[in-house]
């Protein structure tokens, strides 16, 4: 059997139906229990054998393996099974999209999996290697930061040879992205509010420090930019919000500031940390105040490499089937891909529909672009394998 054959299997009412069943279904990080019910039914119905494991309560992260295990490589496929905590219209279908909150981002992606298995099961395709699907339910900053799926590849032995995260890149291929941490800075001072005229002179003044700390990150980023990271750009770091006080009088006893760190895939987060922490502890002790950081990691940064098995393999699946040129190319992004890279040290890809409307007001996927997803995934795996039918 050809792999044309397997391709004509793609089925466009499948795909609406099972992202439509997905999406109706609210997974708002934080719990998504429901859904993953749901996706565990629809892996063994196309043949997956289902481990279910709940490092944190009611955020399952699932692991199917399709088909008996053979010798062979190994692809994970990852998804994530959560979405933004952004109210949407119903789900719906118009014009060619269907519409809904995570229908891109991403259980578009899901359900293009499930039609995948589905066409090999259905054409009784043979693989001479393995296809592994990982659920994932702590995806989406601030209420998740991947932290079921880091527990998943620190206490399961998992291997693989290559790994597709099914988001984060569709006409380009990711070669590298940053690392990202958010942080938060919290400047106090002795002593309670009060009247401007009644501070006691030299009281150090919690906003005036907090645009010392400004300055600080600027003066950081200059140095950042002179170091330019292949493929990406520069690291960073970037403020978001700043507030102190209540009053225009008033003479307030703290500010806080916070934003964003994005760092070099060699770097460490704890070296990130640390970095800051000593910057912030020298204008503490200058102006004698209580400077506290909390920087959280979103992701750690990865690089592949370009001349990667997989990734000339996912390089002709896109090509063949949309006919357009497919440059090798950094992001600042983050996704999940930099948890798989740091864990396994093989290539790990992203390639998934058209997010352009991801964390939108109006949330979309273009139904073509599920078709193309699961004929480019069904592409890839026959490369990769090298499948006989």
């Amino acid at each position: 059997m050809s792999l044309q054959t397997i391709l004509d299997k793609v089925d466009a009412k499948r795909l609406i139906r099972d992202t439509l069943e997905l999406v109706n279904i609210e997974s708002i990080t934080g719990n998504s229990k429901d859904v993953a019910d749901r996706y565990v039914q629809m892996l063994e119905e196309v043949g997956c054998s289902v481990e279910r494991y709940e490092y944190y309560p009611n955020n399952p992260t699932l692991v199917a393996v399709y088909g008996e295990k053979n010798a062979g490589k190994t692809i994970i496929f990852n998804g994530h099974m959560d979405v933004i905590p952004l109210a949407h219209e119903d789900a719906a279908v118009k014009e060619g999209r269907i519409y809904g909150r995570g229908t891109c981002d991403m259980k578009g992606s899901l359900a293009c999996m499930v039609e995948v298995l589905r066409c090999l099961q259905e054409t009784n395709t043979k693989l001479p290697g393995n296809i592994v699907v990982i659920a994932n339910s702590l995806h989406e900053s601030p209420g998740g930061r991947g932290e079921d799926l880091t527990a998943l590849v620190e206490r399961v032995p998992l291997t693989a040879d290559a790994v597709i995260v099914m988001e984060g890149a569709t006409t380009d291929c990711t070669v590298a992205q940053l690392g990202s941490a958010t942080f938060e800075i919290a400047i106090e001072r002795a002593g309670e509010t009060c009247h401007q005229l009644k501070a006691p002179v030299g009281t150090p003044h919690p906003i005036t420090i907090a645009a010392e700390v400004v300055q600080l990150f600027e003066e950081w980023n200059r140095e950042l930019e002179k170091t330019e990271i292949e493929d990406i750009g520069y690291a960073s770091y970037f403020i978001g919000a700043i507030e102190s006080g209540k009053f225009y009088n008033q003479f307030p006893a703290t500010a806080s500031i916070t934003g964003v760190r994005r760092y070099a895939p060699s770097e460490k987060f704890e070296d990130v940390v640390q970095a800051t922490r000593e910057g912030l502890d020298r204008i503490a002790a200058k102006h004698g105040v209580e400077i506290k950081l909390d920087m959280k990691k979103v992701r750690d940064g990865y690089r592949i490499d370009k001349n990667s098995e997989a990734l000339h393999a996912l390089s002709r699946a896109v090509v063949a089937e949309r006919n357009i040129e497919y440059p090798l190319v950094g992001k600042k992004i983050v996704t999940d891909a930099g948890i798989f890279g740091q864990a396994f040290g093989v290539p790990v890809l992203c390639h998934g529909p058209d997010a352009l409307t991801a964390h939108g007001d109006v949330e979309y996927v273009e139904i073509r672009e599920l078709e193309t997803i699961t004929r480019s995934y069904l592409r890839f795996i026959d490369d990769f394998l090298a499948v006989k039918a």
